[in-house]
Parts: structure tokens; C-alpha cells; sequence
């Protein structure tokens, strides 16, 4: 379970707050990978994680706490609705303010984003594929989505053209929110006792992806010719799931662990007054059973000289010059 994080090693504005909404795999991961980067000696910042287990009010005092008592930065996940007010004293103090949710924020230093359709289109389409090759073109789909993040939206909405444009004639029986293992299984297996005749789960992450999975398992759905869950996100537990050459099939990786290495990097330079840019996008790459080997090293390499070059990969993480909005809900 992630938690706040004592820290009294370093000044106060060399200490990053880290605000969370709640705990999941993605998170746990990516706060991994800052820290590893955050404690090399040339970067010298320490971390500070408050987890705001579920509770928006807590989690907009949590970053509130972080630059009332001086931290030289905050870096967020959290839902765009509400900050306005903290994004100007966060000026008003100057502190460097990162966004890695799935929305940008009106005014943070930098807003780090997802290419979020062509990842669930990604996704989308190798299921079409799937659909083609075992299920003669026809198959009834479960769609495990986000309703509350516009972003996220438009991720579903990729893996639905994804799989609707390369596949007319898959039908989406059933479509309910879950954003957690849990979640997700519980919500996989009400699509599967209400609508029996699904052979194919799509989540829009993979932690609904492997709650999905489970509770396909447990419906005895074990054969991969005959049964598909696939999800976007690549953690490291959905590429491990996919590497069982089973049911779990697919993930889009976004190279979360390059996200969260650069994310530190680009933080030690707001801190030393240097410019950054407001913007900064990352692209995915399609993980299957033929290419998740690949694909793990890849993740847990971040630092790798091997992997210097992601970091310049437009298709991987570009920057840019325009300042993202806040998107109208």
C-alpha cells in the first residue's frame, strides 16, 4: 500500500510532492520509476507520495499541504475539474506543477499527456483481427470503460472504432465503467453472466484489463482461440499476464517508466530555473505474445544506454511548445 513518505533528508525545496487518487498497479509502478531516477546523485530531489485513496477532497488538501509548506515541486494525478485555485497559488509560491493525469490542467508547468485514441485503436483493431481469424468476422464484445476523464473517453472511443471499423461485424453487447482489479472483475463478470455469448473483453487499462481477465477464468473462459481480453496501458503486470500466451492477448505500452524517468529530469530542470516545455505527449507501441519479452526489458530499463534513444522518438515522447487547456466537461 502506497502512503505519505517521511522525508527529512533533503531541504524543503528540493522535495517533489506526489499526489495519487488511488492506489493501482500503473501508479505503483510509475512512482517506482520516478524514485529510482529522483535518487541518482546528479538529480538529488526526494519524493513525497500521499495516496488520497479515492477521496477528491483530500487529494486537492494533499497538494494544497505539498505547496503551503514550500515544496519546490508537485507532480499530479488527479481530475481537472476544481484546480484552478491551486494551480494560482502554485504560481503564486513558484512551484513547479506537473500533470501526468489523463486530462491536462489550464496552467501547470508542464501537462504530460497520452496519445489516447491511437492507443485504444491499437487495441481495437488486434482484437478486429482476432475476431476475424477465430470468430468467422462475428463476436459479441465487453467494453470496460472511464466515464468521468474526457481523455479516457476518447481512449474507449479508440477501441471501439478500433475494433468497429476492422470488424463490422462484432456487436458491443455490454459497456460499464471499472477502473480497478476489482472493479473490473466484478463488472467482467456481470457482461459475462448477462450477455453469455461474449468471446471478446476490451478494457481501457490494465488494471480493469487483468480484473477482467480473472473473472474470465473463473467463467472457465481459459482458451485463447476462443476467448480475447486485451487492454491499453502496459504495466508491467498486464504485459506479465500477456505473456502466458492465453486469454490476455494484447496492451498498449506507453512507456510509462521513459514518462516517469523523463518526468523527474524535466522537474530537476524547472527547480534549477531552466526552461521546460509546457507540453509533453507520449505514444504507445502494440504488446503481444510475440513481442512482450521485449517490451518487459524494455520497461524495466528505463536508465539503460540501450534505451537513450527513446527519449528523442517522437513516436515514443514529444514535446511541445503549446500549453494545454483544460478540456470542457
Amino acid at each position: 500500500m502506497l502512503g505519505a513518505t517521511a522525508c527529512n533528508r533533503l531541504p524543503v525545496h528540493r522535495r517533489i510532492g506526489v499526489s495519487i487518487p488511488y492506489e493501482a498497479e500503473i501508479l505503483n509502478e510509475f512512482y517506482a520509476d520516478m524514485k529510482r531516477e529522483a535518487e541518482r546523485p546528479e538529480i538529488g530531489l526526494q519524493l513525497v507520495l500521499m495516496d488520497a485513496g479515492g477521496d477528491f477532497v483530500k487529494q486537492s488538501m494533499d497538494i494544497e499541504m505539498f505547496i503551503a509548506q514550500g515544496f519546490g515541486g508537485v507532480f499530479m494525478f488527479v481530475l481537472p475539474e476544481g484546480m484552478e485555485r491551486i494551480v494560482a497559488e502554485a504560481h503564486r509560491k513558484g512551484v513547479c506543477l506537473f500533470n501526468h493525469s489523463a486530462s491536462p490542467i489550464t496552467g501547470c508547468s508542464q501537462n504530460i499527456v497520452l496519445d489516447q485514441y491511437s492507443a485504444g485503436y491499437k487495441v481495437g483493431s488486434f482484437a478486429a483481427e482476432w475476431i476475424h481469424k477465430n470468430q468467422g468476422g462475428k463476436a459479441e464484445v465487453g467494453l470496460l470503460t472511464n466515464l468521468t476523464d474526457p481523455q479516457l473517453i476518447v481512449r474507449s472511443n479508440g477501441i471501439k472504432d478500433g475494433v468497429q471499423k476492422n470488424c463490422p461485424g462484432a456487436v458491443f453487447a455490454g459497456e460499464v465503467e471499472a477502473n480497478t482489479p476489482d472493479r473490473g472483475a466484478s463488472a467482467a463478470a456481470n457482461l459475462l453472466q448477462a450477455h453469455p455469448n461474449i468471446s471478446v473483453l476490451l478494457a481501457f487499462g490494465d488494471d480493469p484489463g487483468v480484473g477482467a481477465y480473472t473473472a474470465a477464468r473463473e467463467a472457465g473462459k481459459r482458451d485463447p482461440n476462443k476467448f480475447f481480453v486485451g487492454s491499453a496501458d502496459g504495466t508491467r503486470l498486464g504485459m506479465e499476464k500477456v505473456s502466458e500466451g492465453g486469454i490476455y492477448q494484447c496492451c498498449a505500452f506507453f512507456f510509462f517508466s521513459f514518462s516517469a524517468t523523463q518526468a523527474i529530469r524535466d522537474l530537476a530542470r524547472c527547480l534549477r530555473g531552466e526552461k521546460i516545455f509546457p507540453t509533453r505527449i507520449m505514444g504507445s507501441e502494440l504488446v503481444t505474445r510475440d513481442n512482450v519479452a521485449e517490451f518487459e526489458r524494455i520497461s524495466r530499463n528505463a536508465q539503460s544506454p540501450e534505451f537513450a534513444h527513446f527519449y528523442s522518438d517522437p513516436a515514443v515522447m514529444r514535446y511541445s511548445d503549446v500549453p494545454l487547456q483544460t478540456p470542457s466537461l
